[in-house]
C-alpha cells in the first residue's frame, strides 16, 4: 500500500508539474500579450501626440486666418467708405457740371440775343 501511495503521490506531483508548466506557458503567453498591448499603447500614445501637434498647428492656422479675415473686413469697410465718398464727389461734380452747362446755355442764348440786337441796331443805323 505504501508503494501505491508513493506512486499516487508521484503521479500527483507529475500532474502538478504538468499543470505548473501549462500555467507557466499561459503566464508567458499573457506576458507576451501584455508586452504587445503595451507596445500598441505606446504607438497609440505617439499617434495621439502627433495628432495633438497637428491640431495645435491647425488651431494656429485658424487663428491666423481669423486675423486675416478681420483685416480684410476692415479693408473692405474702408474701401466702401472711400467708394461712398467718391460717389458723393462724382455726384457733386455732376451737379456742378450741370450748373456750368446751364450757365453756358444761358450765356449762349444771351449772346445770341445780343448779336440779334447788335444786328438790329446796325441795320437801324445803316438806315439812317
Amino acid at each position: 500500500m505504501g508503494a501505491i501511495s508513493n506512486e499516487m503521490i508521484w503521479q500527483a506531483i507529475k500532474e502538478l508539474a504538468d499543470q505548473l508548466q501549462q500555467t507557466n506557458g499561459q503566464v508567458q503567453q499573457l506576458g507576451e500579450q501584455v508586452q504587445q498591448t503595451n507596445e500598441k499603447v505606446q504607438q497609440l500614445g505617439q499617434q495621439v501626440q502627433h495628432l495633438n501637434s497637428q491640431v495645435q498647428q491647425l488651431n494656429h492656422q485658424v487663428q491666423q486666418t481669423h486675423v486675416q479675415v478681420e483685416q480684410l473686413t476692415k479693408q473692405v469697410q474702408q474701401t466702401n467708405e472711400q467708394l461712398s465718398q467718391l460717389s458723393q464727389q462724382v455726384f457733386d461734380m455732376d451737379k456742378r457740371l450741370s450748373d456750368v452747362a446751364n450757365g453756358q446755355k444761358i450765356l449762349v442764348e444771351e449772346l445770341f440775343e445780343n448779336k440779334k440786337e447788335i444786328k438790329r441796331i446796325k441795320t437801324a443805323l445803316n438806315m439812317y
